[in-house]
């Protein structure tokens, strides 16, 4: 057994409680751990060691949807963002606007709560769980 205490409250808390056996490596770099809520929900967290190790997971996770499930990757970016980056022209889903899909993906690079729902740092972690995991996270977000 060991804890996670985050800055922000994540889920209503700050604290959780962590078994060894409740959280798997992503292959990009992280680790998701299953925490439950006050309400007894479990919850997927996702671990980082920093920012950017965030945002290389965000952008391989769209890059992912793009590759193997276009019809939901239509869906979301809309056609209309897709011919419009298609003519060269500033479009896309969300706030930020850019010229084509390859910098869309490159956005969530240096704002990877673009993808998550909500985050925080982390202020304190077991040594045993950053020994089992192979690095000390730094940042962690819910999936958005």
């Amino acid at each position: 057994m060991s804890f996670i205490k985050f800055e922000e409250k994540i889920l209503g808390s700050r604290f959780y409680i962590l078994r060894e056996d409740q959280w798997f490596s992503l292959r990009s770099g992280g680790v998701c751990v299953s925490v439950t809520d006050s309400k007894g929900y479990e919850t997927d967290v996702y671990l980082f060691e920093d920012e950017e190790a965030a945002g290389e997971y965000a952008r391989e996770y769209w890059e992912d949807c793009i590759e193997n499930d276009r019809e939901t990757a239509i869906e979301i970016l809309g056609t209309e963002t897709l011919l419009s980056w298609a003519l060269g022209e500033y479009a896309g889903p969300g706030t930020t606007k850019v010229r084509s899909l390859s910098e869309w993906l490159d956005l969530y690079l240096d704002a990877p709560e673009e993808h998550f729902e909500e985050g925080s740092d982390i202020s304190a972690i077991g040594e045993n769980i950053v020994e089992a995991m192979g690095f000390r996270p730094t940042v962690a977000y819910l999936n958005g």
